[in-house]
């Protein structure tokens, strides 16, 4: 997640940048001591995070929370204070979070781990299962290819149910025999596909268990979800073809003809 912190405190600025480091999904990509430097830079560069401390010369972090949604409607802003005083303020302009200073590595966290939950909400995930197999963030296909793309789109076919790595690694890799050493290629994949979901800033899409994998639909969109949950009325979505390219969808399809029989 790439973030901004602004803080007219340089002592300030340093802690939370020490005490932020390694945390994972959080990115900081600039400092700023004043509002108008990060004006200027949120107009020109991506920015989905915004931590902004309140009491600051010239534009308070509340004047500048309302100049950088107007910019970026869709920008988390996490107000930091040394009082509480100000959460009815921060409410009042739509703030999604609060951190009164000195900063513990706890509650960045604890506040990393909320705004991911928030950005993925806000984020548009489309899962395309009829036809070809394809995953849509805000409208736009991520990039994925080969075994990677394939194991997602087994994982996803489950509708959020658990599927072993074995079971993924017998139905990707059919041609081989299965066995300990040869569950390598699978890992690698897997190890693929997790790091182009972490650039994408989807982490959170794919869920690893003690066994298997599974997808998390509560933050996707789904043409086969919504068929299954309500297939008469979304009959006029399928159009007989349901993971085209995987021979494993086969199976699937046959049931979906069932259902539409």
């Amino acid at each position: 997640m790439k973030a901004i912190i602004v803080d007219d405190e340089p002592i300030m600025l340093r802690s939370f940048m020490r005490l932020s480091e390694g945390i994972p999904n959080l990115n900081v990509t600039a400092q700023f001591e004043d509002a108008d430097s990060a004006i200027s830079y949120v107009q020109d560069n991506p920015v989905q995070l915004a931590l902004l401390d309140i009491r600051m010369p010239k534009m308070n972090g509340i004047e500048l929370a309302v100049k950088l949604r107007n910019i970026c409607p869709d920008i988390l802003i996490v107000f930091i204070s040394a009082y509480d005083e100000y959460i009815r303020d921060s409410n009042l302009i739509g703030g999604d979070y609060y951190i009164v200073k000195p900063y513990k590595r706890e509650t960045i966290e604890m506040m990393v781990q909320k705004m991911q939950i928030l950005s993925q909400r806000i984020q548009k995930i489309y899962i395309q299962m009829f036809g070809r197999f394809n995953i849509l963030k805000n409208g736009t296909p991520i990039a994925l290819r080969g075994k990677a793309k394939e194991i997602l789109a087994l994982v996803a076919s489950r509708c959020g149910k658990e599927i072993s790595n074995e079971e993924i690694y017998s139905t990707i890799w059919e041609e081989r025999e299965y066995s300990n050493v040869k569950m390598k290629v699978y890992y690698n994949a897997l190890k693929r596909l997790k790091q182009i979901l972490e650039v994408e800033e989807l982490s959170d899409l794919l869920l690893s268990t003690p066994r298997g994998q599974m997808i998390n639909v509560s933050i996707v969109d789904c043409d086969y979800y919504a068929w299954k949950e309500n297939p008469h009325m979304q009959k006029n979505k399928f159009e007989g073809e349901f993971l085209s390219e995987y021979s494993w969808g086969e199976y699937i399809l046959a049931s979906i003809l069932n259902d539409v029989e």
